[in-house]
């Protein structure tokens, strides 16, 4: 990208209210060691995401299953960006996720290829929550 493009979406950036919407299904994530191992009744719920590098294979998801085999982090909440996202836009995350790390919240992101996916402790939702509405670039959109 050229700095020229960049000076653009930095603008655009700054110009726009991110609106996150909270998921209302509780979340968890899952490492497995080979793809054999992730249980089909994770396919078959309503959100899921893999990601395999040559290292680990992580599974996010929102089955309430529990799969007490795999390793796994319980008791995570989402929001989803709103809207779909240009690919030009720089610095998204970084925006979400400044002010949680100035208040020691720990995150858990992913992307798709038309948003972004933001996730914290549900002992931390609340708070985040708060921190957001105090934030001029971030509003939250509660459905549950």
């Amino acid at each position: 990208m050229s700095n020229e493009s960049e000076k653009l979406s930095n603008e655009k950036l700054s110009l726009m209210m991110i609106e996150l919407i909270t998921l209302v299904d509780s979340f968890v994530i899952y490492q497995v060691v080979d793809v054999k191992e992730i249980p089909a009744e994770i396919c078959n719920s309503s959100f899921y995401s893999f990601t395999k590098t040559e290292d680990e294979i992580s599974i996010l998801t929102n089955c309430e299953k529990p799969f007490s085999h795999l390793k796994s982090e319980k008791g995570w909440k989402g929001f989803k960006v709103a809207g779909v996202l240009d690919f030009s836009l720089v610095g998204i995350i970084n925006e979400i996720t400044r002010p949680l790390r100035e208040n020691g919240i720990s995150v858990f992101v992913i992307s798709t290829f038309n948003t972004d996916y933001l996730f914290v402790k549900e002992t931390d939702l609340q708070r985040t929550i708060d921190i957001f509405n105090k934030t001029e670039t971030v509003r939250v959109i509660i459905l549950f």
